[in-house]
């Protein structure tokens, strides 16, 4: 039992780091096709929310920043993770609606320094 404690403290952290939260593309199970973690890095830290649009043919056609619950203020790091969620992939399919939407939570953390050996 301890094990599973100690298994699910270190992993829950690494999963919590980006999401689709929720939104009509969720609810249709439409699947992505890129693999994230939706973890960019940047040397501020922090959480943002976005709103975003997918066509038909799977790509994001719009990001549109959620004010609410977002917590980095940097332009440009708002800007680094716009292009991030804009690089997407989403299933392809002539059955979806014209856009589905989705909102996404990514998190920005430092990049971990390299330390030379000695």
């Amino acid at each position: 039992m301890k094990n599973l404690f100690f298994i699910a403290a270190f992993l829950l952290p690494v999963v919590s780091f980006g999401q689709l939260l929720d939104g009509d593309l969720i609810t249709e199970g439409r699947k992505m096709v890129s693999v994230t973690n939706f973890v960019v890095e940047d040397i501020h830290e922090g959480v943002l929310f976005y709103e975003l649009a997918v066509d038909r043919v799977g790509k994001v056609t719009s990001a549109r920043l959620l004010l609410d619950g977002t917590t980095v203020t940097s332009t440009p790091a708002r800007i680094k993770a716009y292009k991030y969620l804009m690089g997407l992939q989403f299933q392809k399919g002539t059955h979806y609606p014209e856009f589905h939407h989705v909102r996404v939570k990514v998190t920005l953390k430092a990049p971990v320094p390299v330390v030379a050996p000695n």
